[in-house]
This record gives C-alpha cells, structure tokens and sequence, in this order.
C-alpha cells in the first residue's frame, strides 16, 4: 500500500481534503484493472491533531485519526483552507505548531508533502519552503511574500515541484495535483487514465490566464487615484505621460514616483492592462473579430496587439476565447 495522511484541519475546504481521497479511489479502481487485486494501491486516512471530529468550512463534519507521532505515511496532503480575512487566517496558522511538527517528521522519513492552494502556508510554517520553490493562490501573493520571504513563489505554474514537496494553485487544482500524485506512485498511465474518468484537464499547467492583470492595492495617494480615473476614462487614446501630467497638474517626475509608489507600476504600464483587461472582456462575453477588439481597446496595430496579449495572458487571443468564451446561447 501507499500510505496517505489528508491533514484535516478546522475551516478547510471539504472539497479539497474529500475530492484529493477520491482521486485515491479512482486511481485504485484502475489499478485492480490493471494489475488484479494484489496491485499496490493507495490507502488513506483523515488525520488531526486531537483525532477529534473537524468542521469544513462549509459545515460538513469530518471524521478523522489522532496523529501517531511515531506513524510514518508515504505522502501527506494538506488541503486548501477557507480565508476568511487576515487576521482569522493568521491566527489559525498561528495555531498549527504541533501540526508543523509533525509534517517536518514526516518529510525527514521520507514522505512526499502536497500543499493545496492556502494549505501552502502550513507547509510554509514548517520552514521546509524556505529556499525552495512554490506556489499558491494568486490572490494571497503579497501575504505570502511577506509572511515567508525565504520561499520562491512562483504564480506562473500551477503546481510546483521541489525535494518531495507538490504545492498547488488556487483550491480547484487539487485535481490536477492528486492526477500528479497518482503518475508519482502508479506511474503514467494509471494518471492517465484517472484523469480521463473524471474529465480533469492535465493540459492546464500555467495560472497565467486566470491571473488578473489589475490586483487591487490600496492606497490613499489622491493624485494616483485622480490619474487612475482619468487613465480609465481615456485608455482608448493614444497617451503620452506628458498630457496626463498636465491633466493632473503636476510635474511628469512627481507622477511617476507616486505611481510607482502607490501600484507598483508606471501609469502607461497601468494603462496596458487596463487594455488587456478589457479586451479579456470582450473576448469572454462577445463574437466580435480580433481586430475590432484590438482597436476598442485602443490598439491600433492588431500584430502588436495580439503579441502583448500572448506575452501577458500566456495564449494568443484567439485561444483566450476559445477557452474562456461564456456561452449565452440557450
């Protein structure tokens, strides 16, 4: 048997921790197919620290196993937990001293550890990260850095691989990690095949089409938001920081810092994904051509256009409505 821990913890996604254990099922199923009933297949527990009942974020009471400290597991994976603000997510990470330890045991004998999404930073509280690559919700990078600067993160890729560490994505590429599990354990393809029961797509491998090119950050800075109001009113314009500065009355120099300052970025970079943005819109909800696209959004040249498109979004603009396209029709 491959032994498997799903460290259950308070507030975690149900689907997650249940949907990963599935995947387990499946994969079995395949493998009693494959190779008869004395196949070398998955088992796996719901372990806490108290072996008490835990509660999902959604309500639904799980059962689960005390953690043995002497018990050793061939693969522990810990799945995405609900966040429900800075402060409440702190204070639970805060709380999962003994949890740590006993993954840090568990990779030392040599267990592979799969991180899902925010369970990426209880596996970044063991400090087995650091130095190391990851990833995690895209959402959460700037807590992350901030809480683990030793880690690499990575948003680019959705899982990423490092000395027997799998981190995942956003919750729902708990799929595609568990598919990723089974191929290290049953090889090829039995994942294949697992993957090809439950219609999960394992071409998915970069976050960068989901990622927005405008994250909120808050400021108080009136002249950078003044200069995001006007930018937004006039983004199908051909720009130049010039106008804008005269527009704000103030000096070209003083704009950028402040800008920069405040979002991280220089106000015609602003604008460019303010464009993009836009034309993500129309590419999700409209049938018009490429070239109309280009030009609404205040490109005029749809060569360049579609070039900046694939170098930010990761897939041409064509592909991008192919895949993301929402169907209105009845």
């Amino acid at each position: 048997m491959v032994h498997a821990a799903i460290l259950t913890l308070d507030e975690c996604y149900a689907s997650s921790a249940g949907g990963f254990a599935d995947i387990l099922q499946v994969a079995n199923a395949h493998l009693r197919r494959q190779q008869g009933a004395a196949a070398v297949q998955f088992a796996w527990r719901f372990v806490s620290l108290a072996g008490k009942p835990v509660t999902a974020s959604n309500g639904l009471q799980l059962q689960t196993h005390a953690l043995a400290p002497h018990e050793r597991y061939d693969l522990v994976f810990i799945p995405s937990l609900h966040y429900g603000g800075r402060r409440r997510f702190e204070q639970i990470l805060d709380r999962q001293a003994g949890a740590c330890a006993w993954l840090l045991a568990q990779w030392q004998a040599g267990a592979w550890i799969a991180a899902n999404c925010t369970g990426t930073f209880i596996l970044a509280q063991t400090g087995l990260l650091d130095g190391r690559t990851a990833t995690t919700t895209w959402w959460l990078e700037r807590q992350f850095r901030a809480r683990y600067p030793d880690v690499d993160l990575q948003l680019r890729p959705v899982i990423t691989e490092s000395d027997r560490m799998l981190c995942a994505g956003a919750s729902a590429s708990y799929l595609l990690q568990a598919i990723r599990i089974v191929e290290r354990f049953a090889g090829q393809a039995i994942a294949a095949q697992t993957a090809k029961s439950l219609l999960i797509d394992v071409s998915q491998t970069s976050q960068v089409p989901y990622l927005p090119l405008l994250a909120e950050r808050m400021h108080s800075d009136s002249l950078v938001q003044r200069a995001q109001h006007w930018l937004q009113s006039n983004m199908t314009r051909e720009l130049r920081i010039s106008e804008l500065a005269a527009a704000l009355a103030t000096s070209e120099r003083t704009l950028i810092r402040r800008f920069r300052a405040a979002l991280d970025q220089a106000p015609l970079a602003y604008v460019q994904d303010l464009r993009l943005e836009a034309a993500r819109a129309l590419l999700e909800t409209g049938d018009q051509g490429i070239d109309a696209i280009a030009g609404q959004v205040g490109y005029r040249d749809t060569s360049s256009f579609s070039r900046l498109f694939r170098q930010r979004i990761g897939m041409s603009p064509g592909a991008y409505r192919n895949r993301f396209q929402v169907n209105s029709a009845p």
